[in-house]
């Protein structure tokens, strides 16, 4: 992988008139891309399609809590966080 040597951006392959360059998606520079390096990004995007993990979707449930629920999960809030601020001291 390589980084823009202007502001450090990582660079994307891209085509161009029939070559393929290294070129930076926020200042547009570029870089022709050599051989070497192809076969760089050929390997890593192997081993990227060889760790493909399934992904996990969180699903959104409502709580509900009592007005004395609330009240004890902001007290034991408040001395977490008083405990926090002494350890901190």
């Amino acid at each position: 992988m390589r980084f823009c040597p202007r502001d450090g951006t990582l660079m994307i392959p891209q085509k161009k008139d029939g070559i393929t360059v290294l070129k930076c998606p926020k200042c547009g520079y570029e870089v022709k891309l050599t051989e070497k390096t192809k076969e760089a990004y050929r390997q890593r995007s192997e081993v990227s399609e060889e760790r493909k993990r399934g992904v996990m979707v969180a699903e959104e449930r409502k709580i509900e809590y009592d007005q004395e629920e609330v009240e004890e999960l902001r007290r034991q809030l408040l001395e977490n966080l008083q405990e926090a601020e002494r350890e901190s001291d």
